[in-house]
């Protein structure tokens, strides 16, 4: 059968597949069962087409294949690589109808901008002319592209007149003429100031029944502000020239900032501003959504020049990977720069290259500092105007773990097959695993990014490893957590081995293999990676388990049971791992841990690769570091301060040196006998440095259910206490260790502790105990201020407040609600505590936390039109409590006026029944 007879088969799948939505017509085995050959050849065949551009990849699994001159018949600018059904589905149309949503072609609609666009929704739907909504971000971080976006979406819901006006101003290009900036906002009359010569309609007259955007809106005086808000609230304004005269403007309002809100604006004019959306940098974005960015505006270029443009890979990757000052807004810039520059030079070519060279002179060096290029090969992508179809992007780290995983499978397949004997297998298989985990973990930036995903990863592996260590005594090894994290997070749980022959066709043997070979390794990857598949709801695929289960395999002893942890940290591929390994095999026990620096590592690298190891063990006995020469020596002082733990350094790291530390810890000597040992036979510069004796009282938080929630109730505390300036420390600690130990962990020896505050008691003697729910409900307000009184005299009422708010209120409010939970937590205390007024009662605690929360469900339900379940007996219940539903809806009176909103007598019923119900 002919290649052209799977094209023509896909092209008619294709079509069938998008119309109907069956998409499970283009996976490989579904193809070639229909035309009767076989997977391989016609996985040979798909792929092929792909690297041709012929044929899209969906990327799920399994993995599907559909046509690009399908696509290009019902989308406007077709992918290669699409990772799910819906992103391709989600796509602009050629055709487009008033049921897409103009928000799906914005570049993280589907990521990092999911819940701000669902928050935009919310408020442009909201009755009337919507709610005010301000953007705020830093500057060339998208805000005015979204503006126009919301205006672009009311004219699809039309929710404006599609002759309606945007109409937009910068108040940064008025700043200093706040005069005139009012007068082109409100418009003036005739001789309001010298030059005006006749009535003239501002910005706000010309938006009537439109969109009016103001950016850089802190620029507005109080004045100005007032003006606004006066108008927020009526309706109605005033020309500048004449107060008298009131005119009306049906407007919705968008505003956008760079700076903090409680920095340049008046309370008043914030509380009116009820749907707050922050819009991150370029630097914040995800790695897939920057390079869409970058490609976006790279196919621009081509459309405006009318030329195919080839850029360097090289480019690119500095593009998405520096921290882009200015934002979009100078990509964009420098990208039109870059291809105006190189068309400058080739404007007689039909295509155009792109590389480093054609950055700005003056911004070269603060880009290429953010890259490294050694060993890294230059290739080129193109974008072609007439095609309109993006490249495909082979990340560089996905390339390097997929011929690993490839490598690993041939390795597996040669030892069944008998090529390679068992100790030559383990070697291979070993230095394959090393090679892996090497090259993800200081090629990946995740951590320099405050990456959400990453760090999200790791916390769920943390609370894995946390689980396996309690139920099955599986070791909590830091460098563990940290590289499973690191591998996942590079793959994004995505297939590598999807093309592989060898994996395809022998995968259930494979596994069966490993299970035979390594059955206690695979069973601790299978448990720790279900584990984690449960935890992010996501399913986790066999290659992982595969490799997870090689990795344990080498490392399920490298854990030492000694008190003090020694990590050997030395520059070099495998300078520090071959250390570990002689001494960890010569002393027959596992003592070393082992980093290794690339030559180029900075100080900054080592540091934040030695906190992620320590963060996730116990080092409160101390920490030894075998370090080698060169800026090593360097990191002492800064590890220190950050770890707050006793450290020993020791310089010039040997196998002698190592030998001998680990000797002596397996003697369970301490750290000076270690030190003086090391001077006197070794003659090695070292040095202890000691935590910081802080003689600071401290308060200790700790959960039964782990630290998250310690460290949650120390925010909690800090915030509560913030405002009476109390010089307390507030510690999160491990409860099981303060159980297990007591008085013997560190926070007793670092600091004077004069209380625990948890959800369980860990019973340690002389240091008073109050629980959770206690504050909560007021019954340890007393035993706390009696605490703390030595410090400071407290308000007790301030104190309660302050812990209902911080403690409950905040945090429920911001889970039932987008709305901004300050202002709610304001308004709606405020309408309690006139219920309590008007009913002649005084709620506790817990029932006054309910009411505020309950009223900020129920503002969002009544914005968002939802109704409350049906109340068969409304009349009879509100016949017999008539008083209460007066004095009730009289109360709620600024809530209505503050939202825009009407409280129906069901909503009223619910929190008579909240006030009636028991304490």
């Amino acid at each position: 059968m002919s290649v052209s007879t799977i094209e023509k088969y896909l092209d008619k799948i294709s079509k069938s597949a998008i119309e109907n939505h069956d998409f499970d017509l283009l996976e490989t085995n579904n193809i070639a069962q229909k035309l009767k050959l076989s997977r391989s050849t016609v996985s040979r065949y798909l792929n092929e087409g792909y690297k041709k551009g012929e044929f899209s990849k969906i990327q799920t699994h399994p993995i599907k294949f559909i046509s690009i001159r399908i696509l290009k018949k019902y989308f406007k600018e077709p992918f290669l690589n699409y990772d799910t059904v819906q992103k391709m589905m989600d796509s602009e149309r050629i055709h487009s109808t008033d049921s897409g949503d103009i928000f799906n072609a914005v570049i993280g609609s589907g990521g990092s901008l999911v819940n701000q666009i669902e928050e935009i929704k919310t408020a442009t739907l909201y009755p009337g002319k919507g709610l005010p909504i301000m953007l705020m971000g830093p500057s060339g971080s998208g805000k005015t592209f979204l503006a126009h976006k919301i205006y672009d979406y009311c004219v699809q819901k039309n929710l404006v007149a599609k002759n309606s006006k945007f109409q937009s101003l910068n108040c940064a290009q008025y700043f200093n003429n706040p005069e005139l900036l009012s007068s082109l906002l409100f418009g003036y009359t005739k001789g309001a100031f010298t030059g005006a010569e006749q009535d003239t309609p501002g910005l706000i007259e010309s938006a009537d029944g439109g969109i009016l955007f103001l950016d850089e809106v802190h620029r507005l005086t109080q004045s100005g502000q007032e003006k606004l808000f006066s108008f927020m609230d009526t309706g109605q304004y005033s020309p500048i020239g004449n107060d008298s005269i009131k005119r009306k403007a049906s407007v919705r309002l968008i505003f956008a900032t760079t700076e903090k809100l409680d920095s340049t604006f008046l309370p008043t004019f914030v509380r009116r501003i009820p749907v707050i959306i922050n819009i991150p940098s370029f630097s914040s974005r995800p790695q897939n959504e920057k390079v869409q960015l970058i490609d976006y505006f790279f196919m621009n270029e081509s459309k405006v020049l009318k030329r195919r443009i080839s850029v360097s890979t090289q480019l690119i990757n500095v593009l998405a990977s520096a921290d882009m000052e200015g934002n979009i807004g100078k990509l964009k810039n420098l990208i039109k720069y870059s291809s105006g520059n190189s068309y400058a030079k080739f404007e007689n070519s039909p295509e155009i290259k792109v590389n480093l060279s054609n950055i700005p002179v003056n911004y070269y060096q603060n880009l290429i500092q953010y890259k490294k290029f050694e060993n890294e090969p230059n290739e080129y992508v193109t974008y072609d105007f007439e095609g309109g179809v993006l490249p495909h992007h082979v990340n560089k780290t996905i390339r390097i773990i997929k011929e690993l995983y490839v490598n690993t499978i041939n390795i597996i397949w040669k030892f069944f097959n008998e090529e390679f004997d068992k100790q030559q297998f383990l070697n291979h298989i070993n230095k394959n695993v090393d090679m892996l985990f090497d090259s993800i973990l200081f090629n990946t930036e995740y951590k320099n990014l405050d990456d959400s995903e990453y760090e999200f990863l790791v916390y769920q592996i943390k609370s894995v490893f946390d689980f396996m260590q309690e139920s099955y005594g599986y070791p909590k090894d830091g460098n563990q957590i940290i590289a499973i994290a690191t591998l996942l997070r590079s793959k994004n749980l995505q297939s590598v081995l999807d093309e592989d022959e060898i994996w395809n066709l022998h995968k259930s043997q494979i596994i069966s293999e490993l299970k035979s070979n390594f059955s206690k390794s695979y069973q601790v990857a299978t448990r720790i990676l279900s584990l984690l598949s449960s935890k992010m709801e996501r399913d986790i695929l066999q290659e992982d388990i595969l490799m997870v289960t090689l990795y344990v395999a080498k490392n399920i002893n490298k854990v030492s049971k000694q008190d003090l942890h020694a990590v050997v940290v030395a520059h070099g591929y495998s300078t520090a791992s071959s250390l570990a390994n002689v001494a960890n095999r010569m002393l027959k026990d596992n003592i070393f841990q082992s980093i290794d620096m690339p030559i180029d590592t900075t100080t900054k690298d080592i540091e934040t690769k030695l906190v992620d190891y320590i963060n996730t063990v116990n080092i409160d006995k101390g920490l030894i570091l075998l370090i080698d020469m060169g800026s090593l020596n360097q990191i002492g002082s800064s590890i220190n301060e950050k770890l707050n733990v006793p450290i020993l350094m020791i310089d010039h790291v040997s196998t002698p040196l190592v030998l001998n530390v680990g000797n002596m810890i397996l003697q369970n000597k301490g750290m000076n006998d270690i030190r003086n040992d090391v001077q006197l036979n070794n003659k090695i510069n070292s040095r202890i440095l000691l935590p910081h004796k802080k003689q600071k009282k401290a308060i200790i938080t700790c959960c039964h259910s782990g630290m998250g929630s310690a460290v949650q109730i120390q925010e909690i505390i800090k915030n509560s206490l913030k405002k009476f300036d109390v010089d307390i420390e507030i510690l999160p600690y491990d409860f099981n260790k303060l159980s297990r130990n007591k008085r013997n962990e560190l926070p007793f020896e670092l600091y004077d502790v004069i209380a625990i505050v948890g959800t369980a008691n860990p019973s340690i003697s002389g240091i008073p105990y109050l629980s959770l729910d206690g504050l909560l409900s007021g019954d340890h307000i007393d035993q706390l201020i009696d605490i703390l009184n030595y410090t400071k005299s407290m308000d007790y009422s301030e104190l309660r407040d302050s812990l209902v708010v911080n403690f409950t209120i905040k945090r429920m409010i911001s889970s039932v609600t987008i709305l901004d939970p300050n202002s709610l937590i304001q308004i709606t205390d405020s309408t309690v505590t006139k219920m309590e007024k008007l009913l002649s009662t005084k709620f506790k605690t817990n029932k006054r936390i309910l009411l505020i929360i309950h009223e900020s469900g129920m503002v969002e339900r009544l914005i968002r039109r939802q109704k409350v379940d049906e109340q068969p007996d409304l009349n009879e219940f509100k016949e017999k409590h008539s008083d209460m539903f007066k004095f009730v809806k009289q109360s709620l009176a600024p809530i209505e006026e503050q939202y825009n909103i009407e409280v129906n007598p069901e909503e009223i019923r619910l929190i008579i029944d909240i006030i009636l119900g028991d304490d």
